[in-house]
Protein backbone atom coordinates (compact mmCIF):
# COMPACT_ATOMS: atom_id res chain seq x y z
CA UNK A 1 0.00 0.00 0.00
CA UNK A 2 1.63 3.46 -0.83
CA UNK A 3 -0.51 6.77 0.35
CA UNK A 4 -0.34 9.77 -1.88
CA UNK A 5 2.09 12.07 -0.92
CA UNK A 6 0.25 14.76 -1.69
CA UNK A 7 -2.29 13.38 0.81
CA UNK A 8 0.05 12.45 3.68
CA UNK A 9 1.12 16.81 2.85
CA UNK A 10 -2.52 18.16 2.99
CA UNK A 11 -2.59 16.85 6.59
CA UNK A 12 0.53 18.19 8.13
CA UNK A 13 0.09 21.12 6.35
CA UNK A 14 -2.94 21.67 8.70
CA UNK A 15 0.09 22.24 11.75
CA UNK A 16 0.66 25.39 9.86
CA UNK A 17 4.37 24.86 9.87
CA UNK A 18 6.53 23.76 6.91
CA UNK A 19 7.39 20.35 6.30
CA UNK A 20 10.13 18.60 4.16
CA UNK A 21 9.98 15.96 2.07
CA UNK A 22 11.77 13.36 4.09
CA UNK A 23 9.26 14.23 7.14
CA UNK A 24 6.22 13.57 4.59
CA UNK A 25 8.07 10.65 3.70
CA UNK A 26 8.62 8.80 7.10
CA UNK A 27 5.09 10.31 8.38
CA UNK A 28 3.43 8.27 5.13
CA UNK A 29 5.29 5.62 6.04
CA UNK A 30 4.16 5.14 9.63
CA UNK A 31 0.75 5.85 8.41
CA UNK A 32 0.96 3.02 6.57
CA UNK A 33 2.09 0.55 9.01
CA UNK A 34 -0.73 1.97 11.60
CA UNK A 35 -3.24 1.55 8.82
CA UNK A 36 -1.73 -2.38 8.71
CA UNK A 37 -1.74 -3.47 12.17
CA UNK A 38 -5.52 -1.30 12.76
CA UNK A 39 -6.76 -3.53 9.61
CA UNK A 40 -5.13 -6.89 10.46
CA UNK A 41 -6.50 -6.64 14.15
CA UNK A 42 -9.85 -5.13 12.80
CA UNK A 43 -10.05 -8.31 10.73
CA UNK A 44 -8.98 -10.95 13.62
CA UNK A 45 -11.75 -9.14 15.52
CA UNK A 46 -14.46 -9.97 13.20
CA UNK A 47 -13.43 -13.11 12.21
CA UNK A 48 -13.26 -13.81 15.99
CA UNK A 49 -16.62 -12.84 16.17
CA UNK A 50 -17.81 -15.43 13.45
CA UNK A 51 -17.98 -12.95 10.62
CA UNK A 52 -16.54 -11.98 7.11
CA UNK A 53 -17.04 -8.40 7.12
CA UNK A 54 -15.32 -6.25 9.27
CA UNK A 55 -17.55 -3.92 10.57
CA UNK A 56 -16.86 -0.11 12.21
CA UNK A 57 -16.65 -1.30 15.20
CA UNK A 58 -14.53 -4.15 14.62
CA UNK A 59 -11.71 -1.03 13.74
CA UNK A 60 -12.59 1.18 16.56
CA UNK A 61 -12.29 -2.03 18.88
CA UNK A 62 -8.94 -2.53 17.17
CA UNK A 63 -8.06 0.79 17.27
CA UNK A 64 -8.36 0.88 21.27
CA UNK A 65 -6.44 -2.48 21.46
CA UNK A 66 -3.36 -0.82 19.57
CA UNK A 67 -3.24 1.99 21.21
Amino acid sequence: MDLPLASVEKILKRTKMRVSDEAIKEFSTLLEEVVSDIAAEATAIAKSKGRKTVTAEDVLEAKRKIE
